[in-house]
């Protein structure tokens, strides 16, 4: 029963314009020389509406999806040092997507973006459980951690790399808008459909590049110092009073 005005407007993407920058030079406005009276108030509606309900739902989404994996990985290893070296390297993944979106000037897209980070997430605890994984079964044939974790660097590299390039590869062409016609055997460049994918890609190509040199890198180590000082609690607890 409130009295209300709808205002429209279009963004001219073709000019180069974005949602983001037309609402921060509206929303000025109607704080400045545009401010209505008392007793009357303005929002956004629109776009900044879905946006912001795909916002909380995503981040939502991306919690629960961690702790799923979270819960996955405990059952699986009996431990919490495996998932909070496997998840380290997810957390440090977010480097790369940003990195990617600022090299490229790709805009942060709430949707895609989001769903390329979820996704992601996947693709990088996969590549740490084949690691971890491996470290685990050299520790059984009774090699020290030292040992068995260079030996897991060593096997499993090619299997971590393989994982990453295919998927990099793979998104490429969605990606940038390359498409090869094989009834006409032409070249397609430029594709419409990157202005909905691209950032999805991006996020996921160049966070993958990254999660995979600190998966082969960083992973080892947070394990190896997480259990070495797993050992020395334990051992700690074990030494009579």
């Amino acid at each position: 029963l409130r009295r209300t005005i709808v205002v429209d407007a279009d963004v001219d993407y073709a000019a180069g314009f974005r949602d983001a920058d037309r609402r921060e030079a509206v929303a000025a406005a109607l704080e400045g020389d545009l401010a209505p009276p008392p007793g009357i108030t303005w929002e956004f509606g629109g776009a900044d509406e879905f946006e912001r309900e795909s916002t909380e739902f995503l981040t939502q989404a991306f919690w629960v999806a961690i702790l799923l994996i979270a819960l996955i990985l405990v059952t699986e290893f009996d431990s919490l040092i495996t998932p909070v070296t496997i998840l380290v390297a997810v957390v440090l993944s977010l480097i790369g997507v940003l990195w990617g979106l600022m090299l490229t000037g790709t805009p942060f897209g709430i949707i895609m973006t989001g769903i390329g980070v979820i996704s992601l997430a996947g693709i990088v605890v996969n590549n740490a459980i084949v690691l971890c994984d491996f470290i685990f079964q050299e520790r059984r044939t009774g090699k020290s951690r030292a040992e068995a974790i260079v030996e897991a660097g060593r096997v499993r590299m090619r299997p971590v790399l393989l994982t990453a390039v295919t998927t990099v590869l793979g998104l490429i062409p969605l990606t940038t808008g390359v498409n090869f016609d094989f009834r006409s055997l032409t070249l397609q460049l430029g594709s419409e459909s990157t202005q909905w994918w691209g950032p999805m890609g991006v996020a996921v190509i160049f966070g993958l590049t990254v999660s995979t040199a600190f998966t082969l890198l960083v992973v080892p180590v947070t394990f190896d110092v997480l259990d070495g000082l797993s050992e020395r609690f334990r051992d700690r607890r074990s030494r009579p009073v």
